[in-house]
């Protein structure tokens, strides 16, 4: 959302060439295309496109104060701490499912960082038996629907991943956000055994590059990255 905020800031000096309404179309517009440029993801391009219409269009509603508190609260039990760990909540499909059903090594200890509401985990924990699963989620909400919905077997925590040894595992996998990839890395080779795997979904560490990745072939122009410490 850096490229769209930016362009907010125009707003003021556009506003001496434009009239409000067209600062409004133009801006979203230059926001579009800097992302597109920039080569954004997908989603962001329209995200950026759409995001000031839609605020301005919200604007104009008589909305009381509580509302936004009340949406904050939803965000934090959703998210949690976003804005701190610029980790949004992100959901593997069934393409990566596919994938590492087949990549995780056999009899593995298995760690899914940021694991949402424990869609990986309990993939795995139906088609591949031979696995000792782990998972970790920090925000409360995701956390407690994976509760109810993954088997006891599987190891379930909500606690902040830097907390964890990964050292305890053969295979770690994370979708997470760019932010969070050079942190988690410098975990990953401090801790990890030589010979263990680390799976990303989307994301790369910056000037590492990965020893294999598997395209996804799905909407969003996902990839898996493997490196093999």
């Amino acid at each position: 959302m850096l490229i769209t905020l930016t362009s907010l800031l125009l707003l003021v000096p556009l506003s001496h060439f434009f009239s409000p309404l067209a600062a409004t179309m133009v801006i979203p517009l230059a926001a579009f295309i800097a992302a597109y440029v920039l080569h954004d993801r997908f989603w962001w391009k329209w995200m950026h496109l759409c995001f000031l219409p839609l605020l301005i269009v919200c604007s104009q509603f008589d909305i009381q104060s509580y509302w936004y508190l009340l949406a904050l609260l939803l965000c934090w039990f959703i998210f949690g701490r976003v804005m701190i760990s610029r980790v949004p909540l992100y959901l593997s499909n069934r393409a990566a499912l596919l994938q590492l059903q087949a990549i995780v090594p056999a009899q593995a200890n298995f760690l899914d960082i940021g694991a949402g509401t424990g869609t990986v985990l309990n993939y795995l924990a139906q088609h591949r038996a031979d696995l000792s699963l782990c998972g970790v989620e920090y925000a409360k909400g995701p956390w407690l629907l994976g509760k109810m919905r993954l088997p006891t077997k599987v190891a379930w925590l909500n606690v902040d991943y830097k907390n964890i040894d990964l050292g305890a595992f053969e295979c770690v996998y994370a979708f997470l956000s760019s932010a969070a990839m050079p942190d988690l890395w410098q975990q990953a080779v401090q801790q990890m055994r030589p010979g263990t795997l680390f799976i990303s979904n989307t994301f790369v560490v910056p000037e590492i590059p990965a020893d294999q990745m598997i395209d996804l072939n799905d909407w969003k122009d996902g990839k898996l990255f493997l490196w093999r410490m």
